[in-house]
């Protein structure tokens, strides 16, 4: 399944970044507890991780929220000369085993949603929101291929390459 690339909206941009702001805030507020950054931080990086696949339904979803949710959103709000598009962002460099260790990722964050409550719940959402948004944006995901990608590339081979049935 290949993914047509998508480019977020600077008023998809602001949404993400106003969702980022208030996370942040009430997380400030409540006194920095550690849950919640974990929270966060596993949002933001799954989100970020499933905007930077080239393919499969993970970057199917991830690119389907911000041209669905993030852009109408965020153009809607900002108002009618905010459905400017950002350049794309360049190809990752995310080889199938990155796209492995993503989908493991995954399942620990789909595991760590159901033993959470309502709060960290609504934490790691906003966490994925905001993250798929930066996905796109060429900053963001550039210096993601530099230091993240390659990590998740090692770790999906790894695992891949201890699979028994090669």
């Amino acid at each position: 399944m290949t993914v047509t690339p998508a480019q977020i909206s600077l008023g998809g941009l602001a949404a993400a970044f106003a969702v980022l702001v208030f996370t942040l805030v009430r997380w400030w507020r409540n006194g920095f507890p550690a849950p919640s950054a974990v929270a966060i931080a596993g949002g933001l990086l799954i989100g970020l991780l499933g905007a930077l696949c080239s393919g499969g339904l993970l970057g199917w979803a991830a690119h389907r929220m911000v041209t669905s949710v993030t852009n109408p959103l965020g153009n809607a709000v900002s108002g009618k000369s905010s459905d400017w598009l950002l350049p794309q962002a360049a190809p990752s460099g995310m080889t199938p085993g990155g796209g492995v260790a993503t989908t493991l990722l995954l399942i620990v964050a789909l595991i760590a949603w159901r033993c959470c409550d309502n709060q960290l719940r609504r934490q790691i959402a906003a966490g994925a929101f905001v993250g798929s948004a930066a996905g796109l944006i060429g900053g963001a995901s550039g210096l993601a291929a530099l230091t993240l990608i390659p990590a998740v590339n090692d770790l999906g081979d790894a695992i891949i390459a201890d699979l028994p049935f090669q």
